[in-house]
């Protein structure tokens, strides 16, 4: 299960460099990035040998956790930003229990309680092992505490603004999310009972309760790590199938327009000088296009020479760029 999910926020984390546009928010780079750290370092063969080299003391839990915290502050920030529709953004403010002075409160926390945790030895299960110590349920529910308020205000969020977004691909992300969110919520009530459960020395009880933790924490990443990638891997299918498109329309495209503006005296396209923009093949394939139609209506000639092949190939461009949006995606 550590596996799986750290293999998830790994994959979530390639998603986001892949399809990163400048000038973006980078919140959830950083939350894919650190939480992609914390979660490795709680792969048992990874702890083990991160630990030992901070003297063997679990200061790699301490180090796992403190990311996580950031990361989750990140992740819960850039779902907020993501799912308020774009009216709205510019004129609301974060929720309190977002800023950074919350995270820096549960860190200091955190790092407290843990100092009074005896923890002499290395264990990839720290708190089966340490747990009972009043101190160790205080250093867990303290960050638990924090990702449930952080992850209710993120999920809050998305169930407010849910008829905001008026596509199915944000739709399904965004209800995705809200449902990685509540489950977020179910696992920090799960592991705050067995916190508790485990102070009071009711063993029974917690074993039967600890069946529902790699449960619910398998399906929060799931389902956050799914409706997270969801807008930014479609987009960069559609951003590759069209540009495949594009190339090909202006390579089907491109022996009709020689043969159009042949002996045209007018300005015609210059691949060589077209700077470097985006949409920049879009934008040849429109040039040729108006091109080509302008030749037809100055030079009667020209659709003699292009003949039916060619006006069918340039009615099939034309339609093409008339589905398309020019707006950046």
């Amino acid at each position: 299960m550590q596996i799986f999910t750290a293999a998830l926020m790994i994959a979530l984390s390639v998603v986001v460099v892949v399809t990163r546009r400048p000038g973006k928010d980078t919140s959830i780079l950083w939350a894919s990035v650190l939480i992609s750290i914390s979660l490795l370092f709680n792969v048992d063969c990874v702890y083990v040998v991160v630990d030992q080299l901070l003297y063997g003391r679990n200061y790699a839990d301490l180090g796992a956790n403190l990311l996580l915290l950031v990361g989750v502050y990140f992740l819960a920030r850039a779902i907020h930003r993501a799912a308020r529709p774009l009216p709205v953004r510019g004129h609301s403010k974060l929720p309190r229990v977002l800023g950074k002075f919350g995270v820096m409160v549960a860190a200091s926390a955190a790092a407290a309680f843990f100092s009074l945790i005896d923890a002499p030895i290395t264990s990839t299960a720290f708190m089966m092992q340490y747990g009972a110590q009043p101190a160790a349920a205080l250093y867990s529910a303290v960050q638990y505490v924090y990702i449930g308020a952080v992850m209710a205000a993120a999920g809050w969020t998305c169930l407010r603004f849910r008829k905001s977004w008026s596509t199915g691909n944000y739709k399904t992300a965004f209800a995705l999310v809200g449902m990685g969110c509540l489950s977020a919520v179910l696992l920090v009530v799960n592991v705050l009972a067995l916190d508790t459960l485990h102070v009071l020395g009711e063993l029974q009880a917690m074993a039967t309760l600890s069946g529902l933790y790699g449960v619910l924490n398998a399906t929060t990443f799931t389902l956050l790590c799914t409706g997270l990638a969801l807008p930014p891997a479609r987009r960069k299918i559609l951003s590759i199938y069209e540009a495949s498109r594009v190339n090909s329309m202006l390579a089907e495209l491109g022996p009709v327009w020689k043969v159009a503006i042949a002996g045209n005296s007018g300005v015609t396209l210059d691949f060589a000088v077209v700077p470097e923009r985006p949409h920049r093949r879009r934008r040849e394939l429109h040039r040729m296009i108006v091109e080509i139609q302008d030749s037809l209506v100055r030079d009667p000639g020209s659709r003699k020479r292009i003949g039916s092949d060619g006006l069918d190939k340039l009615a099939r461009a034309t339609r093409y760029l008339e589905r398309q949006s020019w707006r950046s995606r």
